[in-house]
C-alpha cells in the first residue's frame, strides 16, 4: 500500500506527522459522494489516519488533542488523477530536456496545493526517475502528490504519443516477440499498468497491429498486470474490449457509440476515462474565462498564461467548428456510458500537449463531466473512490474510520455546483495540513 509524508518542497526531506490528535468539527463531510453527507460533523485525526467520525458533540477526543473549527466548510476526500504526464512543461518551453527531478516533484507539488493526493503517470516516463521518486516516497522520503507509473508505453514505430517531444518514451514494436518482452521488462519494474496507443493521428501514421495489442494485453495479464489502452474509433475499441483491455484512456470520437460498443465494455467491465478537457479547450473562439480563476494562476506561470491566451486569435472558425463536433460527439459518449451504468473513471490528460498545463486542470475536467450528463455526485466519486479503487489505492478515496487522513477543505459544497472543488481553504495530507503560501511561493 502507498503511502505518503507531506510535500517535498522540491527537495527529499521528510516531515513528522502531527504530535497530538487533531478533532475537526462543524463542517460538511462528504464521507463518499455516493452517500449523503454528515452535516455538522465531527471526525478524529491521529497519526495519519482517520480515527472516528461522526457528528459534533458525539465524538469525545482524548487528552491533548487539537480542535479545528470548520464551521461553513466542506470536506472532500483529496482527488486522486490517474491519467497525466509528468515533466515535459517547464515554463514557456516543452521538451524531453524538460524531464527532471526537480521539474516533476514541482509538477506533484502543484497537484498537492490544488487537493490531488496521487496520479498516475500514463506510459510516457523517461528513464528512472519516476521509479526513483516512487522508491523515495514509499520510504517517506518525499511528498507531493503520490505517484504511480505505467512506465514506457507501447505502440507501433510512432504510432505512439501525439507529439514529438512524447514518442521517444514509447516502445515502437514490430512484432508479437518483442511486445511480449516489451511488457516484461516493464512489469518486472512493478508498473501500475502497462499503457497502448491504438490511434493512426487523423491517417498519420500506422495504427499499432491488432497482433501487436493483442500480445501486449495476454502477456500483461499473464503477469497479473492491467491494460489502458488509448483509444480514438469505435471499431478499434470494440476489438480491444474483446481483446481484454482493462481500461480505455478516452472516449470514441469518430462517432457515437453504438449498443454493441457499450455492451462489450459493460461485459468486459472496462473502466472508461473520459479524458474531455483538451478537445474541449479547442471549441472556444474567445479565451476561456477560467484563464483568470485564482486557483488556475496560482499554479501556472504567468508567461504560459498569457501565451494561452494568445493562442485564441489564431483559430479560424472552420477549425473551431470542427472540434465542436467532435466534442459534441464525446458529451453524448459519456451520457450513453453514463445511462448504461458503465464504470466512468477519470483522467485529465495534463501534460500530454504544449500549454495543457497540470494541477488546475484536474479540476476542471470535473466540470466538463458535470456538463456532459454526469452528476456532481457522479464526478466526485470518478475523482475520488473510482480512482482509488483503479489504482488499488487501498484506504483512499472515501473518508472514514481507519481511512487515510487526505482530504480537502472547501469553501462551499461540491454538490451543489461541482465548481466548487476550486474553492479551497486548506489541504491535508496524512493528517498534516500543507503550507500553500510556502508552495505558491515555490512556483513563480
Amino acid at each position: 500500500m502507498r503511502v505518503s509524508c507531506l510535500f517535498g518542497l522540491l527537495l527529499a526531506v521528510s516531515f513528522p506527522l502531527a504530535a497530538a490528535p487533531v478533532l475537526f468539527e462543524g463542517g460538511r463531510v462528504i464521507i463518499d459522494a455516493r452517500r449523503a453527507p454528515i452535516e455538522n460533523s465531527a471526525f478524529l485525526v491521529d497519526n495519519g489516519r482517520i480515527v472516528k467520525i461522526g457528528k459534533k458533540g458525539e465524538l469525545k477526543p482524548p487528552a491533548g488533542a487539537k480542535r479545528v473549527d470548520l464551521t461553513g466548510k466542506t470536506v472532500i476526500p483529496a482527488l486522486i488523477d490517474p491519467h497525466v504526464h509528468l515533466g515535459y512543461q517547464k515554463d514557456l518551453s516543452y521538451a524531453a530536456a524538460n524531464f527532471t527531478r526537480e521539474n516533476v516533484i514541482g509538477q506533484l507539488n502543484r497537484d498537492a496545493y490544488v487537493g490531488i493526493a496521487a496520479v498516475l503517470s500514463m506510459g510516457t516516463d523517461l528513464g528512472d526517475l519516476a521509479f526513483e521518486i516512487r522508491k523515495e516516497q514509499d520510504a517517506g522520503k518525499l511528498g507531493g502528490a503520490l505517484l504511480f507509473t505505467a512506465g514506457r508505453g507501447m505502440a507501433a514505430p510512432n504510432a505512439g504519443p501525439g507529439n514529438a517531444e512524447l514518442k521517444p518514451s514509447a516502445y515502437s514494436l514490430t512484432t508479437e516477440t518483442e511486445a511480449r518482452q516489451a511488457v516484461r521488462e516493464q512489469v518486472a519494474r512493478k508498473v501500475a499498468f502497462i499503457k497502448v496507443w491504438v490511434d493512426d493521428r487523423n491517417g498519420a501514421v500506422k495504427k499499432t497491429p491488432p497482433a501487436i495489442y493483442r500480445a501486449i494485453i495476454d502477456e500483461a495479464h499473464k503477469r497479473h498486470t492491467r491494460v489502458v489502452a488509448h483509444v480514438y474509433y469505435l471499431d478499434d475499441a470494440k476489438d480491444l474490449a474483446r481483446a481484454g483491455a482493462d481500461a480505455f484512456a478516452h472516449l470514441v470520437r469518430d462517432k457515437e457509440m453504438d449498443d454493441e460498443s457499450i455492451a462489450l465494455i459493460k461485459q468486459h467491465k472496462i473502466l472508461i476515462m473520459p479524458n474531455l478537457g483538451i478537445a474541449e479547450a479547442r471549441t472556444h473562439v474567445n479565451p476561456a474565462p477560467w484563464l483568470d480563476e485564482p486557483l488556475f494562476r496560482d499554479v501556472t506561470p504567468v508567461a504560459l498564461v498569457e501565451r494561452m491566451r494568445a493562442a485564441y486569435s489564431g483559430r479560424t472558425p472552420a477549425n473551431v467548428e470542427a472540434a465542436q463536433r467532435t466534442y459534441r460527439t464525446m458529451q453524448r459518449n459519456v451520457a450513453k456510458l453514463v445511462a448504461a451504468g458503465v464504470t466512468v473513471g477519470f483522467g485529465a490528460d495534463s501534460g500530454a500537449v504544449p500549454d495543457y498545463f497540470h494541477a488546475f486542470i484536474t479540476h476542471r475536467e470535473l466540470q466538463l463531466m458535470v456538463e456532459a450528463g454526469m452528476t456532481p455526485a457522479q464526478a466526485l466519486t470518478a475523482v475520488t473512490a473510482t480512482s482509488a479503487d483503479f489504482l488499488r489505492l487501498k484506504g483512499h478515496g472515501m473518508l472514514g474510520a481507519g481511512k487515510a487522513a487526505d482530504f480537502v477543505v472547501l469553501d462551499a459544497n461540491p454538490l451543489d455546483d461541482i465548481a466548487n472543488t476550486r474553492k479551497i481553504s486548506r489541504v491535508y495530507l496524512r493528517g498534516e495540513e500543507l503550507n500553500r503560501a510556502t508552495l505558491r511561493g515555490s512556483f513563480r
